[in-house]
């Protein structure tokens, strides 16, 4: 069998293979492209882009360089080829670099991973760069220009614009040395030197970007941050030391004023205990004494919160150990005499503890309550109580209200009561001489009664039924805390052992009262 002829002639003709590509090849790889890009799933949607570029741009090149060369039979001197040409490599270029971003950086979220600790604007000069470069070998390939002349043209045109735009390359190249040094990043704090303060959000070839606590935003020239002096909170030590200055009375020792300072302090959610806080005095004054109380906190974004909850911590905590903030000079405070002082408190004492329903009949021998009871006041959020701490007192809640939470032996909090007006606690843990096992947080300011132990032990004494009814209250609220102890452990299988174990914290406060 021989070959026919004219598919013999049509075979070796150029264009028979370019218009093979042209009418199937290429028809056939756009749509695959298309269909491709449809059915990327959402995590790689941004390789989209990249498959756009070839179905919308070197696709597209490459058929009208077929046409000009192999159709119409242009040779590459002609001037319409070479301008195919040029936009052939240029989408080329472009979209290699696409794919090698995406193929380095696109997982890039990591802050330990090294891709993600080059800075932007580097990435940015080094695309910059190569698309120069590139550039360059396109000229000098597809136009023959001479590739050493066209550099020289290259530096002469960079020193022009160079000096025509010497404040923005100023600022460019300042953003270069400030990425490239790390001394900040995203989401550092920095103080400048006009004391002005707030988060880095954005970087680029230009300005630093802050955004103020007060929601403002705070653009700041490389050039200028460069030459200035700022303070960075945030990198490489995050954990922040805050300085606040007090002033109290003459009266109050300096040690007393220290230990409650640093009682606020480690009673504030968010000051760390290691290092552990430290008060100084700083100066005497001529009305009071200057102290300066000074704490670590993990994260400086925290600050306003932490420095507004100690600040608020420590008015109650100086009330309640009796520590005075001085008043004007010109102010006059009559003080009463100790006699109508001492009525008067009796007379206030009898009459909150009357609030108490288990106290309201009760009449006889409240005075002694009285006299060995007094008001501690606390705010929302201080811990009056602590798990395993051995309370001193019995509390009888008269304003606002507190939460019972316990903490299991695998670490998780439980809420276990509410407590408002006319409830008590402390009990439990007065009577063993054994570390409580809930703590007791005010939910808003609380004012509380405490009880000294000896003047509980006189009115149990005096009332065995009331004794009897806070035994039933304080069974209840150790069963709850035994289930819950019981279930972290998954020890108990059964009611019956359960109720044994239970059983066996219950108080016996008739035990109690005949010792």
């Amino acid at each position: 069998m021989t070959d026919t002829p004219w598919l013999t002639w049509m075979l070796d003709q150029s264009w028979f293979y370019a218009g093979v590509l042209l009418i199937l090849v290429f028809p056939l790889v756009v749509i695959a492209l298309g269909e491709l890009i449809q059915r990327l799933p959402p995590g790689r949607s941004e390789w989209s882009r990249v498959l756009k570029n070839l179905q919308h741009q070197i696709i597209p090149q490459l058929v009208f360089l077929l046409i000009l060369t192999k159709i119409m039979g242009y040779d590459r001197s002609n001037i319409a080829v070479k301008v195919v040409e040029t936009f052939l490599w240029v989408f080329v270029i472009h979209t290699t670099l696409g794919i090698a971003n995406l193929l380095l950086f696109s997982h890039a979220e990591d802050r330990h991973d090294w891709r993600a600790r080059i800075p932007k604007l580097v990435l940015d000069f080094t695309r910059a760069f190569l698309v120069l470069i590139g550039t360059a070998l396109v000229l000098a390939y597809v136009w023959d220009l001479p590739l050493a002349k066209l550099l020289t043209a290259l530096g002469v045109g960079s020193i022009v614009l160079g000096l025509a735009l010497q404040d923005t390359l100023s600022s460019l190249f300042s953003g270069f040395a400030l990425l490239t040094s790390r001394q900040f990043r995203i989401n550092d704090w920095l103080s400048l030197p006009d004391d002005r303060i707030g988060k880095v959000i954005s970087m680029n070839w230009r300005t630093v970007t802050l955004l103020t606590r007060d929601e403002d935003i705070l653009i700041v020239p490389n050039s200028d941050l460069a030459k200035s002096t700022y303070t960075n909170f945030s990198h490489p030590y995050p954990r922040h030391m805050e300085r606040v200055l007090f002033d109290f009375s003459f009266d109050d020792a300096p040690y007393k004023v220290k230990d409650a300072m640093i009682e606020a302090a480690l009673a504030t959610p968010g000051v760390l205990s290691d290092p552990y806080p430290s008060v100084a005095l700083i100066s005497y004054d001529e009305f009071s004494v200057r102290h300066e109380v000074q704490y670590f906190i993990e994260h400086y974004s925290d600050q306003p919160r932490i420095r507004n909850d100690f600040m608020s911590r420590v008015w109650y905590v100086a009330k309640r150990h009796g520590i005075t903030f001085p008043t004007r000079a010109h102010e006059v405070v009559m003080m009463p005499s100790p006699a109508d002082s001492d009525s008067q408190s009796e007379d206030v004492d009898i009459s909150l503890l009357r609030r108490f329903p288990f106290l309201e009949r009760r009449t006889t021998g409240l005075e002694d309550i009285a006299q060995h009871s007094h008001l501690l006041e606390y705010g929302r959020g201080e811990v009056i109580l602590r798990q395993s701490e051995i309370s001193t007192s019995l509390y009888l809640i008269l304003e606002g209200s507190a939460e019972e939470t316990h903490i299991d032996k695998t670490g998780h909090l439980h809420r276990i009561n509410k407590l408002f007006n006319g409830d008590f606690f402390g009990l439990a843990s007065m009577i063993r001489q054994e570390g409580s096992n809930i703590s007791v947080t005010a939910t808003t300011d609380l004012v509380v009664i405490a009880v000294s132990e000896a003047a509980t032990h006189r009115l149990m004494d005096r009332y065995p039924d009331l004794a009897d009814e806070m035994e039933h209250i304080i069974e209840k609220r150790l069963r709850e805390v035994g289930n819950l102890d019981a279930k972290s452990e998954r020890a108990l299988t059964s009611d019956d052992d359960h109720e044994n174990k239970n059983s066996g914290n219950i108080i016996d406060m008739k035990t109690f009262i005949n010792n």
